[in-house]
């Protein structure tokens, strides 16, 4: 059973808010709702161990930066997770559009560097993930200066509402299954049902 749930960004303060960190604040979320303290200093990462809708769960925020988030996920593997099955990474998409997410099984990094990580860490691509889409526009060549930017102002709703609507698939996820919530939640975009 899922255990870990791991938001990935960059944990020093200039990078709150930022796109890239939209994995954090779906965690940060998590928490917020279910009165889940993230402060224990756990494997290069902060932890709170809590319930979510009955499930015992483990939130993560490394705090290795983005680019070392396999250091983070490869010692919680080590002295924490059994299997890949009980950990779930979430993270930023460019590829994706912003208001979309999707829960995928396993896969490869898609350019992201700190799934690129996690693989080369684990030498495995098979473990689940939540990609949160962050994509406002076509973005080609170097995205640094894109993912490392916030949000405009306009589009701030819609990335609440993409937290919104990650945070409750992780809830699905963990009462229902994986199966149940990549049905219900990969189809679906911000203001639709």
């Amino acid at each position: 059973m899922l255990k870990f749930i791991i938001g990935l960004g960059n944990p020093e303060p200039e990078y709150k808010g930022t796109k890239h960190n939209i994995g954090f604040a779906v965690v940060n979320a998590l928490a917020g709702d279910y009165g889940i303290k993230i402060k224990e200093k756990f494997h290069f990462s902060l932890a709170g161990h809590g319930r979510i809708e009955g499930k015992e769960v483990t939130l993560v925020l490394p705090q290795t930066f983005m680019n070392l988030s396999g250091n983070a996920v490869g010692e919680i593997m080590r002295r924490g997770a059994k299997k890949l099955e009980d950990i779930l990474v979430i993270h930023d998409d460019v590829n994706l559009e912003l208001g979309r997410i999707r829960l995928r099984k396993s896969g490869s990094s898609g350019g992201h560097k700190g799934i690129e990580s996690i693989i080369h860490t684990l030498k495995d691509g098979s473990f689940p993930r939540l990609k949160v889409g962050i994509a406002t526009e076509v973005h080609k060549g170097d995205i640094t200066g894109y993912v490392l930017s916030p949000f405009r102002r306009k589009e701030l709703r819609n990335a609440a509402h993409a937290v919104e609507l990650a945070k409750e698939s992780v809830i699905t996820l963990l009462t229902d299954g994986m199966d149940a919530a990549m049905n219900r939640y990969n189809k679906r975009k911000v203001g639709t049902s």
